[in-house]
């Protein structure tokens, strides 16, 4: 890999971003939505009498390591749609860059507005309801990992649909992790499940790192289990994914769609 054509796609993806109200929105308006939402339900809870223990961190929690999970994986996507929609992808492809130092420039970048995004989201929780997830930072540090990776295998699994289906299909950017939120047990846990999805609930990484998170914000050591089983899974759907972005790729490029995505 060229550091210099992976700091040029990050310089060019970071130039539009600043100049784009939508791209500021998506990283600091949802984040934060998201933390009013859960906020002022558990100020209703509290009204009601109805409030467990540690619910509150639970939730709020919740919310802002699923908006970590949600903004990572869209603003994959949107990153090469922004391409797509400037008929830019094909002229970035006539250079030497290759497809993975693309990728790469779009995850350091992402990385970058996650950390500037879950910070102002804490930032806001901390404010508003004297909630503080920092003093925890660095025991959730494993299950933010394994949501940042998951979130990047889900991002170019959809990438690589977009390429070789065209932009017909780019609502999978904003709507996919909607199928994933009601089995990852953000808000709750496996056992709110009914037994015939908590198969599917554990074979997600996003579910073992919210379980690892509720251990981390209830005073536990996170269980090593859910660090080591979550990590694995996304190693599996990481190889599988490289291997079926690099088809959908190959399949693109041959059939002239990075030029052509209506």
């Amino acid at each position: 890999m060229n550091v210099d054509r992976i700091v040029a796609v990050i310089l060019r993806q970071a130039y539009e971003s600043r100049r784009n109200l939508d791209r500021m929105m998506d990283m600091l308006y949802w984040p934060v939505l998201d933390v009013f939402l859960w906020g002022f339900f558990t100020v209703y809870l509290s009204r009601t009498g109805t409030l467990r223990p540690g619910i509150v961190g639970f939730l709020l929690g919740g919310a802002i390591l699923w908006g970590v999970f949600r903004a990572f994986q869209r603003d994959m996507t949107i990153g090469v749609l922004s391409d797509l929609w400037s008929r830019n992808l094909g002229t970035l492809f006539a250079t030497p860059l290759t497809v993975w130092e693309y990728m790469g420039a779009l995850l350091a970048l992402n990385l970058a507005k996650t950390v500037a995004g879950v910070s102002f989201a804490a930032l806001i929780a901390w404010i508003a309801y004297a909630y503080k997830i920092f003093p925890f930072t660095l025991r959730l540090l494993p299950s933010l990992l394994n949501l940042i990776l998951f979130a990047f295998v889900v991002g170019l699994a959809i990438t690589g649909l977009i390429l070789r289906f065209t932009t017909r299909i780019q609502g999978l950017t904003w709507s996919f992790t909607g199928f994933l939120l009601p089995v990852s047990c953000v808000f709750y846990p496996v056992s709110s499940l009914p037994r015939s999805l908590r198969p599917v609930a554990w074979a997600l990484p996003t579910t073992h790192a919210f379980e690892g998170m509720r251990a981390v914000l209830a005073g536990k050591p996170a269980p090593a289990a859910y660090l080591v089983w979550g990590l694995l899974l996304n190693l599996l759907y990481l190889a599988a994914t490289v291997a079926f972005f690099h088809w959908m790729f190959e399949r693109a490029r041959a059939e002239g769609l990075l030029v052509k995505q209506d």
